[in-house]
């Protein structure tokens, strides 16, 4: 009689997390290249998102999920979708603040850990206090009194990589999951995308039964027949068993990444573009102030859902969709006013000219974390354009006196109208905003309403503020 278990095993899915620049997307290639026969083919696809590689007679596959901060919900999904989480960590570098975030996710996720300490090779390298930084983060490794392996990776010399997978397959074989291939289907969307000539892609790792060439699928009450089937090596199959990453057509929608394939599936309705007028612009923008407008592109949904997650809060997408940038959305940029940001989409000659002839700028951006720092900076810069659009007139204090016990600023306006009543913000050195109102203006003791820049005189303020030479009135009107 055979063993069930060893027959039904479902190949382990294993990501990779840490810090952007750990070396995790090196690390994923050194393995990739274990696979003679996804080599002889070529490599992966682009989306699919996901492969298998074949280690000593046994698959394995791999969610090439994102590493940095800013990716915060791929990588929970990658958690979600995994049976082991590999931890990078550079042995030059030791734990960062992203390292610690994936660790979070791991740990709420409640996956097995196997650290992965990277770049091996090089001369400053301490591995005593990459385990020690682990250790503070209740990630304690074998020689620690811990139960997490640590395997020493060089991959740029291929170093580390078949003890890696050797660990990873011990792992597995400790805690099998027995999959069989006649279970009703069950598999996780990894990745999502509107391709422009073949239309919604999804790429999908099946956990549980078969997907085959004319399976009938209900999304949302809506029957579907799955068209294609692509494997990791870009070859068409007629059906993916238990393990396998796969990418589909037939979908009519994009899908939601972390969507779960079965014979009834219900997902949260997702748009390829949000399905926006000219007079949908114009009233969302009358809607919204003090925000500064973008339009975003991505390549594919996930990515698209991590920028939008990550945007800071000054920063608003009036409209977002996933493909190639289009006429459309200069026109939109165009009412807007609004730059657009394209993350790994091409954009095409003509776009270009009338993105030109409109005076559109369309930012180009291949790192998601790239895009999201410089909306930071922008939302920083836009804050304080917007500051300086409200102060109406600055004077400088030049000296204090005191009248009857009240403090009175003897000022030089240096731009703009300071006047009686206004309300404004006494700034500090050290840059602290204390808000108050100009009480009185007196200039060779007689009052008077108003001061212009080049002149001075002397400025009553209440509540009766401490200030100083030096300090700064800024005036709101």
């Amino acid at each position: 009689m055979k063993d069930s278990s060893k027959d039904n095993l479902r190949p382990a899915v294993v990501t990779l997390m840490g810090h952007v620049d750990h070396g995790k997307t090196t690390l994923l290639d050194a393995i990739r290249k274990t696979n003679v026969v996804a080599r002889e083919h070529g490599g992966i696809t682009q989306h699919i998102g996901a492969y298998q590689i074949i280690f000593q007679g046994k698959p394995i596959t791999f969610i090439d999920t994102p590493g940095h901060e800013a990716f915060e919900k791929m990588r929970s999904r990658g958690a979600e979708v995994a049976d082991i989480v590999v931890l990078v960590v550079a042995a030059n570098d030791g734990v960062k603040p992203q390292t610690v975030e994936a660790i979070k996710h791991i740990k709420n996720a409640n996956k097995p850990i196997i650290v992965a300490i990277t770049k091996t090779d090089l001369s400053d390298i301490n591995l005593e206090k990459v385990k020690k930084e682990l250790q503070t983060h209740n990630v304690v490794v074998e020689g620690y009194g811990g139960q997490v392996p640590a395997v020493e990776v060089a991959a740029t010399k291929g170093q580390g990589i078949n003890e890696l997978l050797e660990v990873i397959q011990l792992f597995w074989h400790l805690s099998p999951e027995i999959s069989l291939t006649s279970e009703p289907l069950e598999a996780v969307v990894i990745e999502s995308y509107l391709d422009k000539s073949r239309g919604p892609i999804v790429s999908a790792i099946i956990k549980k039964g078969t997907l085959k060439i004319g399976q009938k699928i209900l999304v949302d009450d809506d029957s579907i027949t799955v068209r294609s089937l692509t494997d990791d090596q870009g070859l068409r199959v007629l059906e993916a068993k238990p393990g396998k990453p796969v990418e589909i057509l037939g979908f009519k929608k994009v899908l939601e990444v972390g969507s779960i394939l079965h014979d009834k599936v219900s997902t949260k309705q997702v748009t390829t573009q949000q399905s926006v007028t000219h007079a949908d612009i114009i009233a969302k923008l009358r809607e919204i102030k003090d925000k500064f407008k973008v339009i975003i592109k991505a390549d594919v949904l996930g990515s698209l859902e991590a920028i939008q997650e990550n945007l800071p809060e000054k920063i608003l997408a009036i409209s977002s969709g996933v493909g190639e940038v289009q006429p459309t959305d200069i026109s939109f940029a165009k009412v807007a006013q609004a730059p657009i940001l394209a993350f790994n989409v091409k954009t095409s000659n003509q776009i270009q000219s009338q993105a030109q002839r409109e005076h559109i700028v369309i930012k180009n951006y291949d790192v998601i974390y790239e895009l999201i720092s410089d909306m930071q900076d922008i939302a920083k810069t836009y804050e304080q354009a917007k500051h300086e659009q409200k102060i109406l007139g600055r004077a400088k204090i030049v000296a204090v006196f005191e009248v009857d016990g009240k403090k009175i600023a003897g000022v030089k306006v240096t731009q703009g109208k300071i006047k009686t009543g206004d309300l404004v913000f006494l700034i500090s050195s050290s840059g602290q905003k204390t808000e108050a109102q100009i009480s009185s203006l007196k200039k060779f003791k007689k009052d008077i309403e108003a001061v212009t820049a080049g002149q001075e005189c002397g400025v009553g303020l209440v509540p009766n503020l401490d200030f100083k030479v030096g300090d700064i009135i800024e005036s709101l009107g």
